[in-house]
């Protein structure tokens, strides 16, 4: 009796190479065989998705990442935001020394109003460590460390001129146009005006004329 062809798939048993060949084709390559491509290219599409999914988690926590720094980071010196006087201008309010001074300016009898936004800079997220939140004369001390500040250095990062000679744009002489520094109803005598020190509660008036 000639020997059976078996198939090496599934076993089966056949009279001759033919009827083998064609139970393969019909069974096996349109059954067995689409089978495995389609478990295997199901496989490869979840795959695909999962790289997809981790990939969109890496990039979102990279952007939030980069987004939280950039507005926590300290900012310190650069051309549009430079440390004036030791004084830097920083991202977030700093809390470790915070007082307030109050200061009226008069020039010829006329009160001069103190502007807003002093020492804080929007365009770059910013505010100095000396700065005004609003046009009431309140000087806002807000630094990292404690320290001396002082009347010279406010006006410094106001970028106007004040010394013992005079304010903004007007000189002080003797007779009418004197200068003079005035704090809690007490003039201030013998010192460099832009020297003086800060403290909490200062009613500061300089007087012009």
């Amino acid at each position: 009796m000639a020997e059976k062809a078996r198939c090496d798939i599934c076993g089966k048993s056949f009279d001759s190479e033919k009827q083998l060949k064609q139970h393969k084709h019909d069974v096996h390559d349109n059954g067995y065989d689409k089978a495995t491509k389609s478990h295997h290219n199901k496989s490869s599409k979840a795959s695909k998705k999962l790289m997809i999914v981790i990939g969109i988690g890496v990039l979102i926590a990279l952007v939030v990442g980069i987004g939280v720094y950039s507005v926590i980071r300290p900012i310190t010196s650069s051309a549009s935001r430079p440390t004036i006087d030791g004084i830097q201008c920083n991202t977030m309010g700093q809390a470790n020394f915070h007082i307030h001074a109050h200061l009226d300016i008069f020039i010829n009898s006329e009160h001069y109003i103190v502007p807003s936004q002093i020492g804080i800079k929007p365009d770059d997220r910013c505010l100095y460590w000396l700065h005004t939140h609003d046009n009431s004369g309140i000087i806002h001390v807000e630094s990292p460390e404690r320290r001396d500040f002082t009347l010279g250095q406010f006006f410094d990062i106001w970028n106007k001129t004040f010394n013992n000679r005079g304010i903004f744009n007007y000189t002080a002489s003797a007779g009418n146009n004197t200068l003079s520094v005035y704090v809690s109803g007490h003039k201030v005598n013998g010192i460099n005006y832009r020297d003086f020190k800060l403290s909490a509660h200062d009613e500061i008036a300089i007087v012009y004329g």
